[in-house]
């Protein structure tokens, strides 16, 4: 990863998550807090999914060395949350950020088995690395 980088070294954002692009929608519109801390002289770094709609989670995200995005995603057994009085699985998180743009992008695999996968806006169907990623974890 180049050290060219439009972003700071350590931050925060608030993202919603309003696309469904499988299964039922889970949380309507989810507002989730993000934080990260990334070195881009030893190119390591951790990130966290801090809140959902108020609601502290702290789901750790680790770097996964994609090329050209900082891309982490989270290695947690599925995990109950109480989000809007609703109890729910959070099976996988994942957020990328463009370092030469500064865009954001996550998305959230929900139920046991991860079948509804919920994302930010920006977030394209063909975004295919990720893809292949969700899909490789909703079959094992």
């Amino acid at each position: 990863m180049s050290t060219t980088s439009q972003i700071p070294l350590t931050g925060t954002f608030q993202i919603v998550l309003s696309k469904t692009i499988s299964g039922n929608t889970v949380l309507n519109d989810p507002n989730c807090t993000f934080s990260y801390v990334w070195d881009f002289n030893s190119n390591k770094g951790e990130a966290l999914l801090d809140v959902i709609d108020g609601k502290l989670i702290g789901i750790v995200l680790h770097p996964e060395g994609l090329s050209d995005v900082l891309a982490f995603m989270s290695d947690m057994e599925p995990t109950t949350y109480s989000i809007d009085g609703q109890n729910v699985v959070i099976f996988r998180v994942i957020m990328m950020i463009n370092p030469k743009t500064g865009e954001h992008k996550a998305a959230i695999m929900f139920n046991q088995d991860g079948s509804t996968i919920e994302t930010s806006e920006n977030w394209p169907e063909e975004l295919s690395a990720a893809n292949a990623i969700f899909q490789k974890l909703t079959v094992s």
